[in-house]
């Protein structure tokens, strides 16, 4: 800028003329720029030179795909080879450890062979002991018999002293089990019989003993148990045979001849009214009764009938093993009430089923209270001392 001042204040026709020189240089010099602008691109190839056309744009997709598709098979590959090497240790780890759960296994199974080898051994030890112990309570047990029957040779009455206690035992078992006291006392009665012909006079105290149970058993009265069952069991086999009510449909002999219509004419009128009465009574029918109508009963209902009155049958029956009075009787009322409801009581089997009903109905169970037999205490000191002891020995 300030060679410019300089300038135009010295010469004007210099500064005139450098408009044109400018206007000039500014050709040579675009023209300047063009041939460099023309040459810059030869210096920096001949390829430009010859293809004057636009170039196309780079296939940056292409490129990017492939760069990606290298990028995966690369990974891929080292993968694969990573899970290989994963693979092949985790194969010699669980060869390794089957290795030493065998061996481990192996340890383990040593202690419970040896301990079951023990045992055997024991068990064994154990069976040649009790057998050897057996053996020697079959050789005493051998030796105590002939003992014993060298004893019984020499005293007899220690037999009959056994054979009155089995009697007494035996008595015991017919009296409480099978309420039989009069065989309960005939069995006393042999006992006493045995006690008798050992003639020996320190025996009186267990044949007075003998006798009060005696008088006690017979003082019992029998109650007929099984001809009782028995009788109940004939009862309920002819259930099925007993007739049950039915509903009277015929008519009596003095309705019938009410509606006879005689032939006289004079009896006009009453021959009308009856044939009047008569086309009336196929409309109605009124029956006069003086009882309880019979009920009807449908053939399901007297099945069940016939099985309930079965049941307390066999209820009476087990209350009389029982010795149970109270259920006895309630059972034998009840079914007696059913059999007079439902059944038909003009039947003569039916009247003979009521008839027996009521006498069972009256029995008395009798109960004994004899809880012990006198004679027992005094048989078990006969027989284990071979005498009885004094009451000061007791």
């Amino acid at each position: 800028m300030e060679t410019k001042n300089t300038d135009a204040n010295t010469s004007e026709p210099t500064v005139a003329t450098q408009p044109v020189i400018k206007a000039q240089s500014e050709p040579q010099t675009n023209a300047n720029e063009s041939t460099r602008s023309n040459e810059s691109p030869s210096s920096n190839g001949s390829t430009v030179q010859t293809q004057p056309s636009p170039s196309k744009p780079a296939p940056w997709g292409v490129i990017f795909t492939l760069f990606l598709l290298l990028l995966l098979t690369f990974a891929s590959s080292a993968g694969g080879y990573y899970l290989y090497q994963q693979l092949q240790a985790q194969q010699a780890e669980t060869a390794a450890l089957q290795q030493e759960l065998k061996q481990e296994l192996q340890t383990v199974l040593v202690a419970p062979n040896q301990r079951i080898t023990s045992l055997e051994q024991q068990q064994n030890q154990f069976k040649s002991s009790v057998d050897s112990t057996l053996k020697k309570t079959v050789d005493q047990q051998t030796q105590l018999e002939e003992r014993v029957s060298i004893i019984a040779q020499r005293n007899p009455n220690h037999w009959r002293a056994e054979e009155a206690k089995y009697l007494v035992r035996l008595a015991g078992q017919k009296l409480w089990l099978e309420k039989d006291p009069s065989t309960a006392t005939s069995l006393l009665k042999a006992a006493d019989e045995r006690i008798k012909s050992m003639r020996d006079p320190s025996l009186m105290p267990l044949r007075k003993a003998l006798a009060k149970d005696i008088a006690a058993v017979a003082a019992i009265k029998n109650t007929d148990i099984s001809g009782t069952v028995l009788t109940l069991d004939n009862i309920i086999d002819g259930l099925d045979k007993l007739p049950l009510n039915r509903a009277e449909t015929h008519f009596s002999a003095d309705e019938l001849a009410d509606t006879q219509v005689s032939g006289s004419l004079d009896d006009w009128q009453s021959n009308l009214a009856k044939s009047w009465q008569a086309l009336i009574d196929d409309f109605v029918i009124v029956r006069k009764r003086t009882t309880d109508a019979a009920p009807l009963l449908e053939p399901d209902q007297q099945w069940y009938l016939v099985e309930n009155i079965k049941n307390k049958l066999l209820q009476a029956q087990l209350a009389l093993y029982r010795q149970d009075q109270v259920n006895y009787r309630n059972s034998i009322k009840l079914a007696r009430k059913w059999i007079y409801q439902y059944f038909d009581l003009k039947d003569q089997q039916t009247i003979d089923t009521l008839a027996t009903l009521d006498a069972l109905e009256t029995l008395k169970i009798q109960t004994t209270n004899i809880e012990r037999f006198e004679a027992s205490n005094l048989l078990n000191q006969l027989v284990t001392y071979g005498n009885l002891m004094t009451e000061e020995a007791q």
